[in-house]
């Protein structure tokens, strides 16, 4: 089991799922990803008690576990990845810049 940060996020197109859920994590450091990962991907390594762990480190200097979760927006219930809370309310793992495509 590795702890792995994740620096920025892809997004599902408008057209194609209108909440835009979040479908790819860039996994990384200060220099940007390194490596993409399916957002199905990392809910499995959640599921298993071996899977590698994730975390967001916010602007405010902040570092925010990523852990399973419900999409608030949709009626269907779904898994999905939320930041744990922490001093603000705002999802950190929301608030990560896309993923370049370099």
């Amino acid at each position: 089991m590795a702890r792995k940060r994740i620096v920025c996020i892809q997004r599902r197109m408008k057209q194609e799922d209108p909440h835009r859920h979040i479908s790819y994590l860039g996994v990384g450091g200060e220099g940007g990803w390194a490596e993409m990962l399916m957002v199905e991907d990392a809910i499995r390594h959640l599921r298993s008690p071996s899977g590698d762990r994730f975390f967001v480190h916010g602007q405010d200097g902040w570092e925010a576990d990523v852990r399973l979760g419900k999409c608030l927006f949709c009626t269907e219930v779904h898994e999905s990845l939320r930041s744990a809370p922490d001093l603000t309310a705002r999802d950190k793992l929301l608030s990560l810049p896309e993923c370049d495509e370099t």
